[in-house]
């Protein structure tokens, strides 16, 4: 063990300064020593060497009980008697030195106490999970500021209740005292609503203290409580406690303060930083549902004799409530449906995907249209809420004998083009999901060649731009007629027609999904 001797204190300046004031004052030989003897000045007597050669005295110099040094002096003078001057003033520059010993060892205690601050700043910016960051401060806490204890509680979501979250060196007895609401504690409401800092003299006794007897049980005295604050709003209360009374200082008030809003800061970042962790695996799982979802949308047309094809499918959100189908018939028919389902998101997109399997299901085992339509809206009731519904149309194309014949649940009607006019192909009843007894009709139409039907959903319709204009039906069909009249393909219109909606709306965030589906008849 090494021990400390007076130069780890004071610098060997100020100890030769001391020792030539004392050597001035006693008018004899003095010399400042190490605890074994060795010299640690030079000798204050300008008339030998070595002023001390003979007997001699001493003062020992020691601070909490450790020796640290001596004050050397002559024992053949008449002043240097237990009680002479000699040795009067010795004790005094030991008493001095002592005073510099504890204020430099009070100075270096600060030093270390900062440096401290400054290092567990350093771990709360780093990335740490929010448990961590708290039993670090907890832990910190205790061994800065020499305490018995400390606890950090966190206000709950709504404000009301003092949730504990770390401690350090208390019992489990004592954490199940019970809860601390707001509403009871007075010296919390102080904490929180002033935040300011509240000192406590004795737990044990104290008339806000919440619970006394559970304090004298664990052996907590003093205590002080400091708000965790950041930008102005208080996280929660850090607690720090003593084993003996204790009346904090100014210095170690400072030092609770600075921690409790370093804390209060590598907190919210905590949780900032787990909410973030939280949104990118949340932005993984969507993306992989996109991808199923998208999986679902045919990647191209049936190829049918006689009639060209096209299909666009274009999402607000990574996943959507829209979907088309091609459903391959017995006999060389094609099912095409066309969905809107009522909202947008993961809802949308679970409804989406339920309706699709009903319809695919239905429309497979089941000849009649009408019974198809029948079946997907009671699957639909029976398993969603009331405010959960789509629009569906829903075609069997015969490319053999040219015919679409079709039945539209509630969707925006479609648009046939023949022969430079438009007709639109109404609602043949209502939408699914909302009456489980619902009732649709059908409707035949004969496709003549350069007839062009255009499906599609409201998305299209309602796309708005920066006057909150609507695109319009009108819009739509101008928009489609030119691309027929320029002789397009079936893909080739629906490409135009979005191209001129997206110039219409510019850089406006689109609010609904889009699907378009054209039937060319060749």
């Amino acid at each position: 063990m090494i021990v400390p001797t007076l130069r780890d204190y004071i610098d060997p300046e100020r100890l030769q300064q001391l020792q030539d004031m004392t050597f001035a004052v006693a008018q004899a030989p003095v010399r400042i020593c190490a605890p074994d003897g060795a010299p640690l000045t030079q000798d204050s007597s300008a008339a030998a060497d070595d002023g001390l050669a003979g007997p001699t005295d001493e003062v020992p110099v020691t601070v909490e009980g450790e020796l640290i040094g001596k004050i050397r002096f002559s024992a053949t003078s008449p002043k240097s008697g237990a009680d002479g001057k000699i040795r009067q003033v010795c004790q005094w520059t030991a008493a001095v030195l002592v005073s510099q010993c504890q204020r430099g060892e009070e100075h270096a205690s600060r030093v270390e106490e900062l440096a401290t601050l400054y290092r567990i700043t350093a771990e709360f910016t780093g990335p740490r999970s929010l448990q961590g960051v708290l039993d670090l401060v907890a832990r910190t806490v205790v061994e800065v500021l020499k305490a018995k204890a400390c606890s950090i509680r966190l206000l709950n979501a709504e404000r009301s209740e003092l949730v504990i979250k770390a401690v350090a060196n208390l019992s489990p007895q004592y954490l199940d005292k019970g809860p601390i609401l707001l509403s009871d504690s007075k010296i919390d409401q102080e904490v929180i609503s002033q935040l300011k800092t509240v000192y406590i003299a004795d737990e044990r006794s104290g008339p806000r203290v919440l619970y006394p007897a559970e304090a004298r049980s664990e052996g907590i005295v003093s205590a002080l409580c400091a708000p965790m604050v950041f930008k102005g709003r208080a996280e929660g209360v850090i607690r720090v406690y003593t084993a003996q009374p204790h009346q904090f200082d100014w210095f170690e008030i400072s030092l609770l303060q600075a921690i409790a809003g370093q804390a209060a800061a590598a907190i919210v970042n905590a949780r900032l930083h787990e909410e973030a962790v939280h949104t990118a695996n949340i932005r993984r799982q969507l993306r992989l549902a996109a991808e199923v979802q998208r999986r679902m949308i045919p990647s191209r047309p049936p190829d049918l004799p006689g009639l060209e094809i096209g299909a666009l499918y274009v999402p607000s959100f990574e996943l959507g409530g829209d979907f088309y189908d091609f459903i391959q018939l017995p006999q060389d028919n094609w099912g095409i449906s066309v969905c809107d389902v009522v909202g947008k998101g993961v809802r949308a997109s679970l409804l989406m995907a339920s309706i699709r399997a009903s319809l695919r299901a239905h429309a497979l085992n089941v000849y009649q249209m009408l019974e198809v339509l029948t079946k997907v809206n009671r699957d639909l009731c029976a398993d969603t809420l009331l405010g959960d519904f789509a629009t569906l149309f829903y075609g069997v194309l015969d490319s053999r004998a040219r015919r679409l014949t079709y039945s539209n649940a509630g969707h925006v009607p479609p648009v046939l083009f023949r022969s430079g006019t438009c007709t639109l192909l109404g609602s043949t009843g209502t939408v699914l999901g909302i009456d489980s007894a619902g009732r649709w009709s059908y409707q035949v139409l004969p496709l003549q060649a350069g007839d062009v039907v255009l499906i599609y959903t409201d998305g299209l319709t309602e796309a708005l731009n920066f006057n909150d204009e609507a695109f319009g039906m009108d819009r739509v069909q101008q928009a489609a007629m030119e691309a027929i009249g320029e002789g397009r393909s079936a893909q080739g219109i629906l490409r135009h027609v979005l191209w001129t909606m997206r110039r219409f709306a510019g850089l406006q965030s689109r609010l609904d999904d889009l699907t378009l589906i054209a039937v060319k008849a060749l």
